[in-house]
């Protein structure tokens, strides 16, 4: 009964640990513009919860058992009620974004989730204490079992279902059946109070660096690997809970499978497969975006599953078989953190590209070289083979990085992602460009006299056309989210106003030092620096003619910029014939049933702009107008205009701020 209670109370944590963690983190994307470092900023807080809930638990265990059960369930319940109480978070609207981020998780979750975190470990150990039996590593499969069903069902079922108030509501209901199970547990260990007295308490402090050092190292490539490989995804497609998920189910699954059985991990067989992922990392870091999100996915998915198995298996190889197991706990939450904070805080100060995930791929290639040459066994042809592919991989490496960086003239790095001007001059292009990841923010033609037509905006695509219109009646007040290079500013004349607002201060200085548009326009122009959203809502004096959305996270606008909440906000900003135009362009999310299911919802006209190009330098573009002004809808000519695939009601996505899901769009 104790064993099958234990087992469940940590299936249990960990379930609720794992499913908190998207839903939070999904909660905080439109505070901090909706980018893919959020998802990292959050692994780093959960992370180091997990370090101290670790510590917790290594300490603990000093004290009578007794004692460590009563004191645990008090500090549960205590937490608990902090967690329903549901403390106001402050405006932290000013603080550094990964700093702002981690006050808002502590605030949320903070206590309880250390608490959590430290339940298998506890529970493990007073297994151990009371029934005088070996670690039951096999617990620890158990716990990451609980880990996954909460990270494969939170995208798949819980996000599409339920919105965020309903999610909170059903964790809360896991958090009491929690404690509820572990206070049955307290009550069962207490009962047995006399025969636990004759247990013997045997544990040594924490002494760091003392022979542990693969332990940090193991553990901390794996993190930084998870955390690198999520960022890279989402520099392609958009942060999504699905995209946040992925990696960590493999990162979780990889450690359940090694450390279940020490003989699943065979190191020949991931050592032959690991040297194909590098060269697969290398392909991808350079020319990931060229594949789908399919292909994307399985690709990045595959790299990170011989990592995570390399790295896991040789800690799973070198795990004590004694009472130092909450020590090698400790070790592994410590690693799990350094890696995640030089993926997240230290590798932005020190690449301008999301190079820690090369170097990463490096590192491990190096650990896989070692572990060979260590061994005892003959492997003369691994060696062989491992010496002439690193060789070779180095050197692919150096040609590609000399060759992909030989257009930039500028880079840029910070918590919205990395930024880079290039002058582009081949015997098709000819032109500067911002670039953000690998996605196109503008450009310029590098000759003056060239014509404008390889870019998002030139007079043949929507919002050039639909600006064209609109400025035959009257000067326009035009507001724009989303800055790019400033290329929009060109379609305003001197009797124009136009208002940019612009997240990343890295996006300003580089259109403002870079490129000519804002330096050159004719209309009255202001840049404001700040979540476009939350600008619109604290400036409700200024009403546009023109709302122009041309925000982009990776591929694709924000979803917050999309809810219901938001268009209600924007057709508050606009006047009785305003205009939003939407800038739907990217490969791999369908936006047309929310923005169908938001003109049926306020009852607006909805067009379409595309524009395919007539040469393959040309770059295509997609534009949505939404408006009920009839004027303007009269004037536009039907043959500018592209077909609208209209969709049943039920495939309509009326997004809102507690219900949204980017997965059913996904374009596969």
């Amino acid at each position: 009964m104790y064993k099958y209670l234990s087992t469940l109370t940590i299936f249990i944590s960990a379930f609720l640990i794992f499913q908190i963690q998207p839903m939070l983190s999904k909660q905080l994307l439109p505070q901090f513009g909706g980018g893919a470092s959020i998802w990292s900023a959050s692994l780093v807080f959960y992370q180091v919860m997990l370090l101290i809930g670790y510590f917790y638990a290594h300490n603990m265990v000093r004290f009578h058992i007794k004692l460590q059960v009563v004191s645990h369930i008090v500090l549960v319940t205590f937490a608990t009620l902090i967690v329903v109480t549901e403390f106001a978070v402050p405006n932290l609207t000013n603080w550094p974004p990964a700093l702002a981020v981690f006050v808002n998780l502590f605030i949320e979750i903070g206590p309880i989730f250390i608490l959590l975190s430290a339940t298998s470990v506890l529970l493990q150990r007073w297994y151990v204490q009371t029934a005088s039996a070996q670690v039951p590593y096999h617990w620890y499969s158990i716990s990451n079992l609980g880990s996954l069903l909460a990270l494969i069902s939170y995208p798949l079922v819980y996000e599409l279902l339920f919105s965020l108030e309903q999610q909170t509501t059903y964790w809360l209901f896991g958090l009491i059946s929690y404690c509820l199970l572990l206070a049955l547990l307290v009550i069962f260990l207490l009962k047995k109070a006399p025969d636990l007295s004759r247990a013997s308490i045997q544990t040594r402090p924490i002494t760091l660096l003392k022979g542990k050092g693969q332990w940090l190292l193991l553990s901390a490539l794996s993190s930084a690997m998870l955390v690198s490989t999520t960022h890279m995804i989402s520099t392609n497609i958009p942060p999504m809970p699905l995209l946040w998920s992925l990696p960590l189910v493999i990162y979780l699954l990889t450690f359940s499978y090694t450390f279940a059985n020490k003989a699943n991990y065979q190191r020949n067989v991931w050592a032959y497969a690991f040297i194909f992922s590098a060269f697969a990392g290398l392909l991808m870091f350079y020319f990931g975006s060229l594949f789908n999100a399919l292909a994307q996915l399985l690709i990045y998915s595959l790299i990170l599953i011989t990592s995570c198995m390399i790295c896991h298996g040789e800690l799973r190889n070198k795990a004590p078989e004694n009472e130092q197991f909450t020590v090698f706990y400790f070790y592994i939450a410590l690693g799990g953190v350094l890696g995640s904070l030089f993926s997240t805080l230290i590798a932005p100060l020190l690449f301008v590209q999301i190079d820690e995930y090369v170097l990463t791929l490096a590192v491990i290639f190096s650990f896989v070289s070692y572990f060979q040459i260590k061994a005892k066994t003959k492997t003369n042809q691994l060696k062989f083979t491992l010496a002439t592919s690193s060789v070779t991989w180095l050197a692919c490496y150096c040609f590609l990085a000399v060759n992909f960086n030989q257009y930039n003239v500028a880079t840029s790095r910070n918590f919205y992602g990395y930024l880079a001007v290039k002058d582009i001059n081949t015997q098709l292009i000819k032109e500067r460009r911002l670039i953000d990841g690998t996605t196109i923010h503008g450009s310029e033609p590098l000759n003056p006299n060239q014509q404008f037509e390889q870019s998002y905006y030139h007079q043949h695509t929507g919002v050039a056309k639909s600006l064209a219109i609109l400025k035959q009646h009257s000067a326009l007040n035009i507001g724009v989210i989303g800055l790019g290079a400033g290329v929009l500013a060109r379609f305003a004349d001197q009797q124009d106003s136009i208002h940019f607002f612009e997240l990343n201060p890295a996006v300003v200085e580089m259109a403002k030092r870079y490129f000519s548009y804002l330096e050159n326009s004719e209309a009255k122009l202001t840049v404001s620096l700040g979540d476009g959203r939350i600008a619109l809502k604290n400036n409700a004096d200024e009403v546009f003619d023109v709302l122009i959305i041309d925000a982009f996270s990776s591929d694709v606008i924000p979803a917050h910029l999309l809810t219901q909440e938001a268009m209600s906000l924007y057709w508050q900003r606009l006047n009785e014939n305003g205009v939003l135009i939407v800038h739907i362009s990217n490969n791999h999310i369908d936006l047309l049933p929310v923005l169908q299911a938001h003109s049926q919802h306020f009852n607006k006209a909805m067009l379409k702009f595309s524009y395919q190009g007539h040469s393959p330098s040309d770059i295509g573009s997609d534009w949505v107008v939404l408006t009920d002004n009839q004027a303007f809808l009269n004037r536009v000519s039907i043959s500018d205009l592209s077909p609208i695939k209209r969709y049943p009601h039920s495939e309509l996505a009326m997004w809102t701020d507690s219900k949204h899901s980017l997965l059913p769009l996904l374009k596969f």
